[in-house]
């Protein structure tokens, strides 16, 4: 019993998880996966700001709208809010999205990743104002 607790205690997105069905279950762990290398930079929990901001609540937010975070002057200056198609064209070029930005990750060029993380982000978000939590 020690034990699943402990792999429950490791695996943050459990309960996200149990509440989708199959197809999905498998679409958020690619969107996992594909989110990986964001997490070095990005907190998915909405909580911390780490050298990027965090990304829960994103949808529906204008770029470089937290407060207290120090944005580059593009995303500060930046009119774009993020939605799917946006945020799409963005992970797929951000420099051609928000000109200066200092986004250090490459591009992601594959459009199924893209299209995985984004429903990953989406399914957090969903998760988060469904039990009430806030993002930053």
């Amino acid at each position: 019993m020690l034990a699943c607790f402990a792999v429950a205690a490791c695996d943050p997105y459990s309960e996200v998880r149990d509440g989708l069905n199959p197809a999905d279950r498998e679409r958020f762990a690619r969107g996992q996966r594909a989110a990986t290398p964001c997490a070095t930079c990005h907190d998915f929990a909405g909580q911390a700001h780490k050298v990027g901001p965090p990304l829960l609540g994103l949808f529906g937010r204008r770029a470089g709208a937290i407060k207290d975070f120090p944005y580059s002057a593009a995303f500060r200056q930046s009119s774009l809010e993020w939605n799917d198609r946006s945020l799409d064209a963005f992970l797929a070029n951000p420099q051609a999205v928000i000109p200066g930005n200092r986004m250090l990750s490459p591009p992601m060029t594959e459009p199924g990743a893209r299209s995985d993380f984004i429903f990953f982000l989406r399914t957090l978000d969903r998760q988060s104002m469904d039990t009430g939590a806030e993002s930053s």
